[in-house]
């Protein structure tokens, strides 16, 4: 499913979204019956074929099906409210959804004179009094909506409509990590995804497919956390992915084999066949897998670089393995920071911090000095809107430079996978994209030590004599 489509900019972007928002009215239940409300049209559309000509077959057919059955009026009476638009495009439908929960709010503000601008800063301005009226209506607004009537349209889902394992119906969610939504309200809605995934768990022939960053997870939880919030309830949703070092092989074999039955031979060729034995004394594909994050897009990748520069030749040499690192690691640098820009837009700025290191470094060895020229560098940039420029402004209120600086560099270049982190000797090296998503200031004392990921050794000029 594209989030472009959803049109769920437009939820970000409403002044009567906002508005509300902002007073601190819970816009919680409506934003869980919006991924209810379009996944149960989208499966409906899907499963009968529903275009302009023939949408409200669907509806007379229910009403014959169900009509002596109670249980099932109020989820046919739905649908027939929304029958007219279900041959729409999905971004028409979200729009006129949320545009019916917009008019029964404002009509909470209208109750009160009607003379208050819809917007985030007029929410501000109300009286304690007005606002405390506003909050009231609203909210009540916001907890009936058709919350009952969409419920009894999951039983339907359930129990009558998709309720045949062998004619499976699957929705795919990806790229929630990109900007398709102002953070405000896109961890909101996250979390209402989440808790829509869960409810339509018991539709026997639908699954529903999320694919989410484990520290955008973390975020979600950190920024929509309430009273009674239990995180364990969610952990029977999650499938952790993760590719070993013979599934990673497997890949490229299938890919190098396909490649050259179609250019050179019809002969199986594999991943041992092309590309050297060793290098730097170390298994060939041993020494690329460990400079990527155990990801198919990177392995494959470095294969690509390697073979550019091999080209005309019927193996890629140990040299060529060398020589196209340097481009894979600047590439990768560069899509670290591109991957990452929507939570991190300074990360490839920042990224010099670590420039000209040695490959393990003590938090300690990082020294004012150095802290100091880089917080300087940053402040004449005068650029207000960069995050590094607020973390160097914190400095000059009185905040030290390795609470505002140091620190929240380093979980950044954790948490993106730049670095891997050893608290003590006995530890095992820490890496996000194989543990935790995040690492705790406890743990980044001044004898921890950072390990930098050898995919951007290149990248960033990295000295392989090690510090003790």
């Amino acid at each position: 499913m594209d989030l472009e489509a959803l049109a769920l900019a437009y939820v970000s972007n409403s002044d009567v979204i906002k508005f509300f928002e902002s007073l601190g009215v819970s816009l919680d239940v409506f934003y869980s019956l919006l991924w209810r409300h379009v996944f149960t049209v989208e499966l409906l559309k899907k499963k009968f074929q529903l275009t302009q000509n023939n949408h409200s077959r669907l509806i007379d057919r229910l009403r014959q099906i169900f009509d002596r059955d109670k249980r099932k009026e109020l989820a046919v009476n739905y649908l027939q409210e929304w029958g007219n638009h279900f041959w729409e495009e999905t971004e028409y439908r979200v729009k006129e959804f949320v545009r019916k929960l917009e008019d029964s709010l404002s009509a909470t503000v209208d109750a009160n004179g009607g003379a208050i601008k819809l917007n985030a800063s007029a929410a501000e301005k109300l009286s304690d009094e007005v606002k405390g009226e506003v909050i009231n209506r609203a909210q009540k607004v916001v907890n009936e909506v058709q919350i009952k009537d969409l419920g009894k349209v999951i039983d339907l889902l359930a129990d009558d409509l998709f309720s045949d394992t062998h004619s499976p119906f699957y929705i795919t969610i990806d790229k929630l990590d990109e900007a398709w939504a102002t953070d405000r309200i896109k961890y909101k809605l996250i979390r209402a995804l989440l808790e829509t995934v869960r409810s339509f768990q018991r539709i026997p022939a639908v699954k529903i497919i999320v694919s989410l960053r484990v520290d955008l997870l973390e975020r979600v939880f950190i920024q929509t956390r309430d009273s009674g919030f239990q995180e364990e309830k969610y952990e029977s949703l999650y499938l952790f992915l993760r590719w070993s070092g013979n599934q990673l092989k497997q890949l490229l074999e299938s890919r190098l084999g396909q490649l050259y039955r179609e250019q050179y031979t019809t002969k199986p060729v594999g991943f041992d066949d092309i590309f050297p034995n060793k290098v730097n004394g170390q298994n060939a594909f041993d020494y690329m897998s460990d400079r990527t994050f155990n990801r198919p897009r990177d392995i494959i990748l470095f294969v690509n670089c390697c073979l550019d520069l091999a080209e005309g030749k019927s193996s890629v040499p140990a040299a060529v393995v060398k020589e196209a690192e340097a481009e894979y690691s600047r590439k990768r640098l560069r899509s670290l920071a591109d991957e990452w820009i929507a939570d991190y837009p300074h990360l490839f700025a920042a990224s010099g911090l670590l420039s000209g290191r040695t490959s393990k470094v003590k938090v300690g060895d990082i020294t004012y000095e150095q802290l100091e020229a880089f917080t300087l560098d940053i402040c004449m940039s005068q650029n207000l809107d960069n995050p590094l420029y607020k973390m160097a402004s914190e400095v000059t209120s009185g905040k030290s430079i390795t609470q505002a600086v140091l620190l929240p560099l380093i979980k950044t270049f954790y948490n993106v996978g730049m670095i891997g982190v050893k608290p003590e000797a006995f530890n095992e090296v820490q890496w996000s994209f194989k543990e935790k998503a995040s690492i705790p200031d406890a743990q980044l004392e001044k004898s921890t030590t950072l390990h930098i990921h050898p995919m951007i050794w290149r990248a960033l000029g990295i000295n392989l004599v090690t510090s003790t």
